[in-house]
Parts: structure tokens; C-alpha cells; sequence
């Protein structure tokens, strides 16, 4: 996803894109055994209104997209089931747009709209930061419900092995302040 950015003209603020390598890891469970799904391919934007010293008092803007076959598995069969039930070919992206978000301490509660397989849903999720040197380092994670979003979770071997509804969705990127 290609992002564009604006200067913003008032004192304080900053924009943030990612910076090296972005980490999202999916994690469940099924009948057989736990999994996990991972993917270096997401893109984070990011506004905040900063102190002198650099650290955030306020985030105003954030926007999240992964490419959802970016998500890899060690089995490719567990892929391909994962992808039919996301519906892919039709919904390529897992997106996060942020409504609202309050920042306490090294924490920022994030209140936004979380949409997977074409379905929308206000989520919330705490994240934890740590600034240095006109980066932040945020990492968090979520549990949700598969079918909260119509995500049928996959089956294995004809229904034999099933996957847990319940799953939890991590994540770990470094922020960079853009420097226009």
C-alpha cells in the first residue's frame, strides 16, 4: 500500500510510518494442536501530538493494512484452508482505522474499527510503547472471535482436525517520525 502523507502545520505534531521490519502473529488453537500465522508485510501509519521531549501525549491517526495471504503458517494445506476462509480472492486486506485513543503512562488505548473478510467492527487494544530517538517501539495484542467477523474458523481433513474460533492477533512494529 503506497502511503501518502501531509505536513500538518501545528505545533506538536508528528507523523509516523514504520520503520525495518513489522511483526503480526496470529495465534490459535484446534483439535490437533496450537498454530500460528505470521507476517513481515503490514503497513502502519501513524499521527501523534508530542511533547518537547519527544513523547507521545496524543494519537490522532492510525491506519493499518495487511495483506491477508501475507500470513504464513509452516503448512502450506493450513494456508490455503486459512485464505479460503478469510475469502481472499475477494477481501485481499485485514485493516484497522483508529476513531479514538487515550494515552496513559507507556500505554495507548486504541478504540478503531477492525475489518477482516469485509466485515467491520469497533474493537479495542491496548498498546505498549517505549520512545527513543523520534522512534516508538508498539507492541499489543487482541483476542477476538473469528465469527464475530464471519470468518467460518478452518477445518482440517474433512471436518476431522477443527481450529478454535477464539484467536489472538500480536503485533510488534517500530514507529519512525518522518522527517518532511
Amino acid at each position: 500500500m503506497a502511503a501518502a502523507f501531509v505536513v500538518l502545520s501545528a505545533a506538536g505534531q508528528a507523523n509516523y510510518r514504520q520503520s525495518g521490519t513489522s511483526t503480526v502473529m496470529i495465534a490459535g488453537t484446534s483439535t490437533m494442536h496450537d498454530w500460528t500465522m505470521t507476517s513481515t508485510g503490514a503497513s502502519y501509519n501513524a499521527t501523534f501530538e508530542v511533547n518537547a521531549d519527544g513523547t507521545p501525549s496524543k494519537l490522532t491517526m492510525v491506519a493499518f493494512t495487511l495483506a491477508a495471504e501475507s500470513l504464513k503458517s509452516k503448512e502450506k494445506a493450513m494456508d490455503k484452508n486459512a485464505y479460503k476462509s478469510l475469502n481472499t480472492d475477494k477481501y485481499k486486506d485485514i485493516s484497522f482505522q483508529l476513531t479514538s485513543s487515550k494515552i496513559t503512562g507507556k500505554t495507548i488505548t486504541c478504540i478503531g474499527n477492525l475489518t477482516i473478510s469485509g466485515t467491520t467492527k469497533p474493537v479495542e487494544v491496548d498498546v505498549t510503547y517505549e520512545a527513543k530517538n523520534n522512534t516508538l517501539v508498539c507492541k499489543g495484542s487482541k483476542k477476538i472471535k473469528m465469527t464475530d467477523f464471519k470468518v467460518e474458523p478452518p477445518s482440517f481433513m474433512f471436518g476431522t482436525i477443527k481450529t478454535g474460533d477464539e484467536i489472538t492477533i500480536s503485533f510488534d512494529v517500530t514507529l519512525s517520525q518522518i522527517k518532511l
